[in-house]
């Protein structure tokens, strides 16, 4: 079968390998859509970040949508050509963040795509645990964007956001607005977006957010100020893992408020943290995800959330590097999410 390998920095090859056999507790799925993730874009573009040097060749990618082609021992409620979609990690349930539920904090964890072969391939192999059903509601497409809404559910959930909140995200990436869409899904009263580029904060606004605030302009906890003339958001979501980054989401909240730090991030942030202990803004870390990608299947199928709009171009897996990667690398104003067709 044909996969797109990630071999080092700037080094993907669409290349001949083994088709896998699923083993116990696992599926095997016939993948129909792979989305490209702006983790999957570090890895491209400035790895190895989070892929050890002696995975290499990896097969790339953790977002998708498919249908089941093999069912592993032991396996209950899938069947063969079970419409799917599902989410990135593999757990160990006997640690003792496991045993909490907190799966996403395993110990022991591994993550598909980053140190086990993943879902830019015909076929891939992911724990059953992982997987969720598609409904009929639910299209392909809207599957593939399961894995990043279940992030910025996540987030949101970290964020402690409720009716009537006000919400700000720092980043316009598809993490970032799939945040906002998840802040408003949620009742958020007023959501703010920090953007970079001019095209995605358009876009920002006809998915509902309240104010578009450009780094261009000036400081963006300045132009929040000057625009809402109040003390700052009740949550600030960063979705960006820059160095400057979660300084900019803890001076975007109010006293007492949340900053919730999403980034991925290649350097170390800095942060004054005078800035927390005056204002006793709560910083937390949203680490992937628990059950939210269930969430996030539920919210697509009842049309709480609608990520259409995000998905700006859908290439062949042959193709990814210059028509996927690169694009995502070269014309940020347009490109948010790629869709690899398998």
């Amino acid at each position: 079968m044909k996969a797109l390998r990630w071999h080092g920095r700037k080094d993907l090859r669409y290349e001949d390998v083994p088709e896998p056999s699923p083993g116990p507790g696992q599926l095997k799925v016939k993948v129909a859509l792979a989305g490209i993730c702006g983790t999957d874009l570090k890895e491209y573009a400035a790895g190895p970040c989070l892929i050890a040097p002696d995975k290499a060749p990896l097969t790339m990618g953790h977002e998708f949508a498919g249908k089941v082609a093999a069912v592993g021992e032991g396996v209950a409620g899938f069947k063969v050509g079970d419409r799917v979609t599902g989410v990135g990690y593999y757990y160990c349930g006997e640690c003792y963040v496991c045993k909490k539920g907190l799966y996403n904090l395993c110990v022991n964890q591994d993550f598909t795509g980053l140190s086990i072969d993943g879902c830019m391939a015909e076929y891939f192999v992911i724990p059953a645990y992982a997987c969720y059903q598609l409904p009929d509601e639910v299209s392909d497409e809207a599957g593939a964007m399961v894995e990043p809404l279940a992030v910025a559910l996540h987030a949101i959930r970290q964020a402690g956001v409720r009716l009537g909140d006000t919400v700000a995200i720092v980043g316009d990436g598809a993490i970032g607005l799939c945040a906002l869409l998840s802040a408003r899904a949620a009742g958020a009263s007023e959501v703010y977006v920090v953007a970079k580029h001019k095209g995605r904060g358009v876009l920002a606004s006809s998915l509902g957010a309240t104010a578009v605030f450009y780094l261009d302009d000036g400081n963006p906890a300045q132009q929040l100020q000057k625009f809402t003339g109040g003390p700052g958001v009740d949550a600030a979501i960063e979705c960006v893992g820059r160095p400057d980054t979660p300084q900019l989401a803890v001076e975007l909240t109010r006293r007492g408020g949340t900053a919730v730090i999403t980034g991925v991030f290649e350097q170390p942030g800095t942060l004054d943290f005078s800035t927390i202990m005056f204002t006793e803004i709560n910083m937390v870390g949203s680490s992937i995800y628990v059950h939210e990608g269930r969430t996030a299947v539920k919210m697509l199928a009842d049309k709480r959330i609608d990520p259409a709009r995000l998905i700006t171009s859908r290439v062949p897996l042959k193709d990814a590097v210059e028509l996927g990667f690169e694009a995502l690398l070269n014309d940020k104003e347009t490109n948010i999410k790629v869709l690899l067709r398998i």
